[in-house]
């Protein structure tokens, strides 16, 4: 008998594990279809993440770009009206000094003609400047990889101007050294 009830509990043992073993393997492929499913939420939410993240960066730049665009014509249009400013008064005592040097009656034809010279360069010096402001001032920054063309031109503005503001300079010097030659 003790042998009958050992052989029950055995295959009722055996019965029990097989149903918790089909139960379990169920369980199993549902979690994993629900683990899956988590991972692809997160994954999308992840992406969609990196995608604004993305978009941020750019709005970033481009108001960065913006602002250096900005500042950059506005350093040129100061220093531009600095130089014209200042050899332009320059100009204005120089020919001063030329009319007292006339009026004591030298002749300073050679003098007047570099000074006229040093004038129309420093004329011509602060419309290419200004030329050189107005085309920085005109690019926008939201498509500044489109205009290339653009901005290189307005920076060979902006160097031919920096040049004819030297010119002038070297103008005023060499009527400088006329002058003290006198």
């Amino acid at each position: 008998m003790k042998k009958n009830q050992v052989i029950v509990l055995a295959l009722i043992l055996l019965s029990s594990v097989s149903s918790v073993q089909a139960v379990s393997d169920e369980n199993v492929s549902q979690r994993r279809r629900e683990k899956s499913a988590e991972i692809q939420e997160i994954r999308t939410e992840r992406k969609e993440e990196r995608q604004e993240k993305r978009e941020e960066v750019k709005e970033n730049i481009q108001e960065r770009r913006s602002e250096i665009a900005e500042n950059h014509a506005n350093r040129l249009e100061k220093r531009f009206t600095a130089y014209y400013t200042r050899l332009s008064n320059i100009i204005t005592r120089f020919k001063a000094r030329l009319d007292a040097l006339k009026a004591e009656g030298k002749t300073v034809t050679s003098i007047e003609t570099e000074l006229v010279v040093a004038t129309s360069k420093l004329e011509s010096a602060k419309s290419k400047g200004l030329e050189a402001v107005s085309a920085f001032k005109a690019i926008d920054p939201t498509t500044i990889a489109d205009q290339k063309s653009a901005l290189m031109a307005a920076r060979d503005s902006a160097n031919a101007a920096r040049k004819l503001f030297e010119e002038a300079h070297t103008s005023l010097k060499s009527a400088l050294k006329s002058l003290k030659s006198l």
